[in-house]
């Protein structure tokens, strides 16, 4: 990466250096969002402007991608890169930089990840003997890209856009990947300005396979791997059908095992991409691919396709047949005609109810709150539960999309993939910080107004460490429903989502039976009351009790199937104005004393 300082020109206007209107009008010395100092251009590219900033909360150098535009107004390309961040983003692997937060200021799109020192391997092979470099220089940095591709692919995680510029060396000699999950599953260039459709792109590194419209798997991450290997020892780029020479003294062991991983045909190459390398060190390295899941979809439409075939072919001679006998019966028969008969009667379709556990609404039984006591609210009917080891009222279920629309009508939850998000009773979702508080405000203002509320008591969102208790319901265990693997509580991600959507990661041998939001009644009961607290959507919070600062995204959602993820404690995000399909919220009622008072939150 670039190490000088790199200063934008501003307007005549000037610019808020919390609120940038431009990436271009970045400039050294900035701070923004009174966190991240500006410290160097990177660089760009078809994903946007790249910037050297000094995290302060953190103490430590991040880097800092603008998105263009153009980008951030195409529902299906931000879903690929939102999808790509949300699995990668919890990883953690000596030789992984990765992205860890989409960040929304206004119109305008941000990427936060882990900055890599040094230079891009291009650069460094390039300043070798000759343009190029040896076999045992080469070696220890491509085994520690072997190992960070392996630790992804692991968790089904794949890069499908590595290359030397995406590969960076510090001095110490440690070796970093970075821009994971920035690319659709099938590879193709991002569309850029008016006019512009998306073009296949053609490099050095992109396996033949991924020319056409095949899916990225691991294997076409180790062909990338094995043509940037090629590069540093050859010092110039592989070419399909017409390689340049490899210098005479890489071994023949080196070459026999570049040629596997640049086999034209995936099943030809390597199980992973550390046996890569140990076979380029002269080891040798047993075991042969086994078929993705994609390839076995694709035999599995095959053998569909054939066999509906066959049987329309056979369909098509047996009828012919009987064409042909019928034309050629006797016609000189009585026929026996059997009396009118009366009509059957129709046939009673039975609607099968769907299983479900009755739950039992809440009633109030006192005018107002009362301690102690159960409450609904008059505005709308959202019940709450009194929790007296936290000495407030509790919302029972997440807020949903038929009580956010008594406040705001024309909202939409939307869908996902074509899966309805906005039912009246699933949980409202693509909402963020601003949206949610400003709907406490308002429940707090209408049941005031209709007498239901009194003034020492107000609606607010919980603070993280609140959720998190919750969320616990007096247990230290790891996850809300205990210590056990896989979860027997809540909605994650499960079968049906892997069903639904099979590009998609679920948990294995698990089934909650909803590939999205859940109904809050079917989000799963904790031994306090309280439904979908840990999973269903993942709740807004405040970072101190009634605060205004955002507190992060608590708890794990539908889509999500990593343990950390889903874990008690779990808590992300740092600025909190994106509404993402599962951003939600659950509401608390408390006295106005606590709540101006706060507390720190963990």
């Amino acid at each position: 990466m670039m190490d000088e300082t790199t200063r934008f020109e501003r307007d005549a206007d000037g610019v808020s250096p919390e609120e940038p209107a431009q990436a271009s009008e970045f400039y050294a010395g900035q701070v923004l969002w009174d966190r991240y100092e500006v410290i160097a251009a990177l660089g760009a590219s078809d994903l946007g402007e790249v910037w050297r900033c000094h995290d302060r909360q953190e103490n430590k150098d991040v880097v800092l991608r603008h998105l263009p535009r153009d980008l951030g107004r195409s529902k299906a390309i931000m879903s690929i890169i939102h999808a790509g961040i949300q699995r990668i983003s919890d990883s953690t692997h000596p030789s992984l930089s990765v992205i860890r937060q989409l960040v929304y200021m206004g119109d305008q799109i941000y990427l936060v990840g882990d900055f890599a020192p040094g230079v891009d391997i291009g650069t460094w092979g390039r300043e070798g003997e000759g343009g190029r470099r040896a076999l045992e220089d080469v070696l220890p940095v491509l085994e520690q890209v072997a190992a960070a591709l392996d630790y992804a692919h692991e968790r089904r995680i794949i890069h499908r856009n590595l290359k030397p510029s995406n590969i960076y060396l510090d001095d110490a000699g440690v070796a970093r990947v970075t821009d994971f999950g920035l690319r659709p599953r099938r590879h193709r260039s991002l569309p850029l300005g008016a006019g512009k459709g998306p073009a296949t792109v053609i490099s050095p590194y992109l396996a033949p396979e991924l020319q056409g419209d095949a899916v990225a798997t691991s294997a076409s991450d180790q062909y990338a791997l094995a043509a940037v290997a090629w590069e540093l020892l050859a010092g110039v780029s592989f070419e399909i059908g017409a390689p340049a020479d490899l210098p005479p003294e890489v071994p023949r062991s080196a070459r026999t095992a570049l040629a596997r991983a640049l086999a034209a045909k995936p099943l030809k190459r390597f199980v992973s991409c550390t046996d890569f390398t140990h076979a380029l060190a002269g080891e040798r390295v047993w075991g042969r691919r086994r078929r993705s899941r994609e390839d076995w979809g694709r035999i599995g439409r095959m053998i569909g396709l054939v066999a509906g075939v066959a049987a329309l072919a056979a369909t098509a001679w047996f009828g012919s047949q009987a064409l042909v006998l019928w034309l050629e019966r006797p016609k000189d028969i009585d026929y026996y005609r059997p009396p009118d008969l009366k009509p059957a009667a129709p046939v009673q379709v039975v609607q099968v109810r769907e299983t479900r556990r009755e739950v039992r609404p809440l009633v109030a039984t006192t005018p107002l709150p009362v301690a102690g006591k159960p409450w609904v609210a008059h505005t709308v009917p959202m019940e709450f539960v009194w929790v007296g080891a936290m000495q407030m009222w509790v919302g029972r279920f997440e807020v949903t999309n038929e009580e956010y629309l008594k406040k705001e009508p024309e909202h939409s939850s939307g869908e996902f993939k074509g899966v309805c998000l906005s039912g009246s009773r699933q949980p409202v979702v693509r909402v963020n910080f601003d949206d949610v508080m400003a709907y406490a405000a308002w429940l707090t203002e209408q049941e005031r107004a209709a007498g239901k509320l009194p003034d020492d008591l107000a609606y607010r969102l919980p603070s993280r460490a609140e959720a998190v208790a919750y969320t616990r319901a007096g247990s230290s265990s790891q996850f809300p429903w205990g210590e056990n693997w896989p979860p027997t509580r809540g909605n994650y991600a499960d079968a049906a989502l892997g069903t639904a959507f099979p590009d998609e990661n679920f948990i294995d041998d698990y089934q909650d039976g909803f590939p999205t939001t859940a109904p809050v009644e079917m989000s799963g009961e904790n031994i306090w009351a309280l439904f979908g607290a840990g999973g269903n959507v993942c709740e807004t919070t405040s970072r101190e009790p009634g605060g205004d600062r955002f507190g992060g995204w608590q708890g794990g959602g539908w889509n999500d199937y990593e343990p950390n993820r889903v874990a008690s404690t779990a808590v992300y995000g740092f600025v909190g104005n994106a509404r993402g399909a599962v951003n939600g919220f659950r509401l608390v009622l408390v006295p106005v004393v606590e709540q101006e008072a706060g507390e720190t939150a963990p």
